[in-house]
Formats: C-alpha cells, structure tokens, sequence
C-alpha cells in the first residue's frame, strides 16, 4: 500500500499540465436572434465553420447572443459558418449537476416554437459571415 501511494504522488508531482485541445484564435462574434422580428429567447445558436471549431451562444430574454469556441463568450472563427438553432429553455430552470438524473426535469415549451429544420444545419438553410475584424451586429431573422 505504501509503494502505491508513494507511486501516486511521484505521478501527480512530475510535470506541468498538458492541455486537451488546440486553441483556436477567435473574434468578437455576438447579435440577435430573432423569429419574424421577435426575439428568440433561451436558444442555442450553433454556428460551424470548415475545417475549424464550431462556437456556441445562448440567447437572452431579448434574443441577444455572445458566441464562444474555446470559452464561454471569446468569439468565433472568422469566415463563413454553417448555423442551427436549439430551443434549450431558461437556464435558470435547469437543475445543477449535482442531483441524479433522475431529478431532470424537461425544459418548458418555447413561446415561440420554429421548425425543426433550423436544428441542423444541413437543413437550417442557415449561414452567417463573420469579418476577420469580427461582427457584433450579427442578425438571424427565422422565417
């Protein structure tokens, strides 16, 4: 037991850490989403570029997104992006990660319900452009 233990602290003690995943440089990438002109509240907007890290923002009460890749809110790749849309619901109606799974509880309805093509993006129709300078003005209009 004592080897064992003597091993484990050899291990953890030896070296810096080593991170998981390349870090993409990225650009101020944020805007609203919108359904006929009306906001779009707690949706995932997904935007996928090619060849690179998709970025990932969650809309506001007023439809309003800050897209992150390698952290919550840092921006997206520049360049032309592929875009779904997800209904996810009120964060704040989500239980923690600390209780089993059993304790979920789905999200409530959308105000707004749209079609289930925008969820992916092979049938979204979807893209955005997003300048190497970035974009903070970026506007989703759904149908």
């Amino acid at each position: 037991m004592a080897l064992g233990m003597a091993f484990v602290v050899v291990v953890t003690g030896c070296g810096e850490s080593v991170p998981t995943g390349k870090h993409v440089p990225t650009v101020a990438a944020a805007g609203i989403l919108t359904y006929q002109g009306r906001p779009l509240a707690f949706h995932e907007v997904k935007v996928f570029p090619e060849d690179e890290r998709p970025a990932i923002g969650l809309t506001d009460e007023e439809g309003h997104f800050v897209l992150g890749t390698n952290n919550t809110d840092d921006g997206a790749v520049a360049g032309t992006h592929q875009v779904a849309i997800v209904y996810v619901g009120d964060p704040a109606d989500h239980p923690g990660n600390d209780g089993p799974v059993s304790g979920y509880t789905p999200p409530a309805p959308p105000s707004i319900k749209i079609d289930s093509k925008y969820a992916n993006v092979k049938t979204s129709g979807l893209a955005l452009e997003i300048a190497p300078s970035g974009a903070t003005d970026l506007s989703i209009d759904l149908k």
